[in-house]
C-alpha cells in the first residue's frame, strides 16, 4: 500500500508540475544523484562496522555537498524556472528512493537470513 501511495504521489505531482518540466527533472536528477552517492558511502559501514561514525558522516556531507553545489549550478545557469517545483520534485524523490532503497536492502538482509545455516548448533553459521 506505502508503494501504491507514493507511486501516485509521485505520477501526480509530474502532472501537476508538467509545465515546469525543466525544474521537475532536474529535482529528480539531483535528488537521484545525492541519495545515490550518499547511500554507496552509507552502506559501507556495513562492510567495516569499526567505522561506522566516520562513513554516516562522510555520506550526509557527500548528499549536503552534492545538493548545494547542484543548486548553485542550477540557479547560476538559469536553468529552472519554477524554485518552488524543484523543491517539491527533491524532496518528494528523495522520500522515494530512501523508501525503495531501505525496503530493498532490508529484502536482500532476509534473504541472506534465510541462506544461513546453523553449524552442529554451535552458534556459527556458514552460507548455503
Amino acid at each position: 500500500m506505502k508503494k501504491a501511495i507514493i507511486a501516485i504521489t509521485m505520477i501526480l505531482i509530474a502532472i501537476l508540475f508538467s509545465e515546469h518540466f525543466h525544474s521537475f527533472s532536474v529535482g529528480l536528477t539531483l535528488a537521484i544523484v545525492a541519495v545515490s552517492c550518499s547511500y554507496l558511502i552509507a552502506y559501507q559501514s556495513i562492510l567495516r562496522p569499526q567505522y561506522t561514525m566516520s562513513f554516516l558522516v562522510v555520506a550526509v556531507l557527500t548528499k549536503l555537498a552534492i545538493t548545494v553545489t547542484g543548486v548553485i549550478w542550477v540557479f547560476s545557469a538559469n536553468i529552472i524556472h519554477s524554485p518552488i517545483t524543484f523543491l517539491v520534485a527533491y524532496a518528494l524523490f528523495s522520500v522515494g528512493i530512501t523508501y525503495f532503497v531501505s525496503r530493498y536492502r532490508s529484502r536482500r538482509r532476509d534473504i541472506s537470513d534465510q541462506q544461513q545455516r546453523q553449524i552442529f548448533h554451535t552458534g556459527l553459521y556458514e552460507l548455503k
